[in-house]
């Protein structure tokens, strides 16, 4: 398993580099990235993780639509693995780096340096994932969930600007040397629970060399289409493994040769791979000194560390009044802290700083719903009439931004009334600009069930139950979608009664 992993909890107070570290933005197509470095090397970095969107689309036949702020991943690059575990709060955590999808907007900590692992290849690793859950309208299996994405984590960028894909996967050597590989049968029953380090490392590895093995191999040529197909049909995996594979023991021998041999690797030419147009600049007086309690809101305070959080940006603040960035981040700090009233103050101000900011202003509405709270009949009607105005109007600023469209469905939810057809068709479509949020695709599909549209039930559940590391959740959709294939709606929905359907990632 890659060290960067989806993770989403409680964090305390961090302290940051030095006091006047040179931070900078760099703004492309895909990313936002903030890093204290030279901005030559940021515009590198930049340049390698749209080069490798690009190339990773092309070998996905992925879409490439425009995107918004909204719908771009945040990168904070800090400088060691300590400064992500100081971040989450937690010194022993094991995790070198953190991606975790919202439909706040995804967000990604990626040290600059990682003992025994390159801090690119993981990240590589999980952005694989993100960009596959975009377009996961099929059962993969996990084995090659997994596989893929460590068959694209070891990208090598050449000069000319074309990328390999396929390298060996130097950090899984022993694992794929391994006298005892896992067998494909025991690869088809996916991470189990309770499994070991060596058996994850296993896994991974195994799965890697399935993925290139089926992928570039010429007498293999084709079959993983035809296995997947036989899964979509209803299949059971190792009944359609033996129809379109063959002899299974034969595979597990071919894959044992494959592994000592040159291996080939697959070239996406420089055509596909042009990283477009990047902005560095550096961050005003103001975001730089917030920009690591920025880090620290967008990763999630509770109880105590919010209070904490909030008065420090709270500090930083009242010494750069207006800044944009401050505003945003100390508003989003006091909600977090449940202070409704400032959070509207520095809301308004951010509004004031940039008034095309979609952020700025789901904020302001997510204050106004706050507020209401403390409200009754009429008036607590009109503080959510008001906000959901403000999400209206954030929409309006960037169609495309899955936030101001999903808190528009929940303000309904909040208020304690059924939302409209509306705010049921804008639950859909952030789900669909969001997909990496499982929360907000469960209850997209929960809310087709209601609606009698099974299919539109079915297929929103795909992605939740093939999506990695979400296990609980993957195995109710799985539920779900069986009742579906029996046609029973109603079993569908009373199997989220049982099993925990989250609001949201985001929250």
């Amino acid at each position: 398993m890659r060290k960067l992993l989806a993770c989403v909890s409680a964090a305390t107070a961090f302290v940051a580099g030095p006091a006047h570290a040179a931070w900078y933005e760099a703004a492309s197509k895909h990313f936002v990235i903030y890093a204290d470095e030279n901005p030559r090397e940021l515009r590198q970095f930049a340049t390698r993780v749209e080069q490798f969107d690009q190339a990773a689309r092309y070998m996905m036949r992925m879409d490439d639509p425009e995107v918004g702020d909204g719908n771009r991943l945040t990168v904070f690059v800090v400088r060691t693995e300590n400064d992500v575990h100081a971040i989450m709060g937690d010194k022993k955590a094991w995790q070198a780096g953190l991606y975790t999808g919202r439909v706040t907007g995804s967000i990604a900590y990626v040290p600059r340096q990682l003992d025994g692992e390159d801090p690119e290849a993981a990240f590589f690793h999980e952005y694989t994932h993100h960009l596959m859950m975009q377009d996961l309208d099929a059962p993969y299996p996990e084995w090659y969930v997994e596989g893929f994405a460590e068959f694209l984590s070891t990208a090598k960028f050449n000069n000319d600007g074309s990328i390999w894909f396929g390298a060996p996967l130097q950090q899984r050597a022993y694992s794929l040397l391994s006298s005892q590989p896992p067998s494909f049968e025991q690869m088809a029953a996916g991470i189990r629970p309770g499994m070991n380090q060596l058996q994850l490392d296993a896994f991974y590895g195994r799965g890697w060399l399935l993925t290139h093995y089926l992928t570039l191999e010429s007498n293999r040529e084709g079959q993983f289409a035809r296995y997947i197909q036989a899964l979509e049909k209803g299949e059971a995996p190792i009944t359609a493994a033996r129809a379109v594979f063959g002899d299974l023991k034969q595979l597990d021998g071919e894959l044992n040769k494959y592994v000592t041999q040159r291996m080939t690797e697959l070239k996406i030419g420089a055509d596909h791979a042009r990283a477009g147009s990047i902005d560095v600049h550096p961050l005003s007086a103001g975001a730089a000194q917030v920009i690591i309690d920025r880090a620290k809101v967008k990763y999630g305070y509770h109880g105590a560390a919010a209070e904490t959080l909030a008065a420090d940006v709270r500090s930083i603040e009242s010494r750069f009044p207006g800044d944009e960035l401050v505003e945003r981040t100390l508003a989003e700090a006091e909600l977090d802290a449940g202070h409704a009233d400032a959070a509207a103050s520095a809301a308004a101000k951010a509004v004031a700083a940039n008034p095309r900011s979609t952020e700025a202003l789901v904020l302001k509405a997510r204050a106004l719903e706050e507020k209401a709270k403390d409200a009754d009949g009429d008036a607590r009607h009109a503080m959510f009439e008001d906000a959901r105005q403000t999400y209206i109007a954030a929409n309006k600023l960037d169609t495309e931004d899955p936030e101001p469209l999903y808190d528009y469905y929940w303000s309904y939810l909040r208020e304690g009334i059924h939302p409209t057809d509306n705010a049921i068709e804008a639950l859909h479509y952030a789900s669909d600009l969001a997909p990496q949020d499982i929360g907000v695709r469960m209850n997209s599909a929960i809310a087709y069930l209601e609606q009698g549209k099974l299919k539109d039930a079915r297929s929103t559940l795909t992605v939740v139950a093939y999506s990695p590391h979400s296990d609980e959740a993957a195995e109710l959709a799985k539920r779900m979608m069986a009742d579906i294939d029996a046609g029973d709606g109603k079993a569908a929905l009373a199997e989220t009664r049982s099993g925990a359907t989250a609001q949201s990632g985001s929250r």
